[in-house]
């Protein structure tokens, strides 16, 4: 069988509701792995939340954090490892939207990097920091992001988001995780950063050709990875404009819809 580059997102996708990796998906990609297919995780997340995953599936190559933004193999160091940061200037001057804008926490972050602008609990994704030593600020960010993430009502996702774009063109937002309700994630990077651009950075450098890449996704950050991939694969539960985009559709994340596709289509 013609090897395939097997392109995971986390959240709403990969992982279940509880926000795990239930047996059956861990069991079909470890198969899919054996079978000789490259399982790359794809997400939005940082390297500090998502490694633990690529842990558990005792994954070797390797993966694609913040929404394209770092491209690297976890634990070892890798010649072919990439990292598009933002400048400090740039990531300071993200923080003056607070003053228009509701933002619970706002978090700049990189590989093995995390400042918050200020003391928090109870967010999902991030650790608890009531205290941090260094802050998000002029003081305490010292080297250039990778990302600003910005933690908030799903009210206000559309405005700010548009007011990123008007104040920082060179910059893109995009939300990932918990893309609805009170604690909505939206991460900004560099705009030439993206799910798509990091498949085929990944699939160039495994000689994997575009039509063999499989991508998986729900969420607006994974539109371009879906259109992308040679097969593009929207969970059941995925916005609409996911659903539209992709090639097919499998179970939702509830059901085990990434380990459904892979039984039925690749093993």
């Amino acid at each position: 069988m013609q090897r395939k580059m097997i392109a995971l997102d986390l959240d709403g996708t990969t992982l279940n509701t509880e926000g795990t990796l239930t047996a059956a998906t861990v069991a079909t990609l470890k198969q899919a792995e054996a079978a000789g297919h490259l399982v790359v995780i794809a997400t939005g997340r940082p390297d500090s939340i998502s490694e633990q995953f690529y842990d558990q599936l005792g994954l070797q190559g390797p993966m694609i954090n913040f929404n394209g933004a770092l491209i690297h193999i976890p634990h070892q160091a890798w010649a072919n490892e990439l990292e598009s940061t933002i400048p400090v200037a740039d990531a300071l001057d993200l923080l003056t939207l607070r003053q228009d804008y509701d933002i619970k926490v706002m978090v700049a972050e990189g590989k093995q990097l995390l400042r918050a602008d200020h003391g928090y609990t109870d967010i999902p994704f991030l650790p608890d920091m009531p205290q941090p030593a260094s802050l998000f600020d002029a003081a305490g960010l010292t080297q250039a992001p990778v990302s600003v993430t910005m933690f908030i009502d799903e009210a206000t996702l559309e405005p700010l988001t548009a007011a990123v774009k008007q104040r920082h063109p060179e910059l893109i937002a995009k939300t990932w995780g918990a893309w609805s309700g009170e604690n909505t994630a939206l991460e900004i990077t560099t705009a030439h950063a993206s799910k798509s651009r990091g498949l085929a950075y990944v699939a160039a450098a495994y000689g994997i050709a575009q039509e063999d890449i499989i991508a998986f996704g729900d969420d607006m950050n994974d539109l371009d990875m879906i259109e992308y991939a040679g097969v593009g694969v929207a969970m059941g539960n995925a916005r609409p404009a996911i659903l539209a985009a992709a090639n097919t559709v499998t179970a939702p994340n509830s059901e085990n819809g990434v380990a459904q596709y892979l039984t039925k289509y690749l093993l």
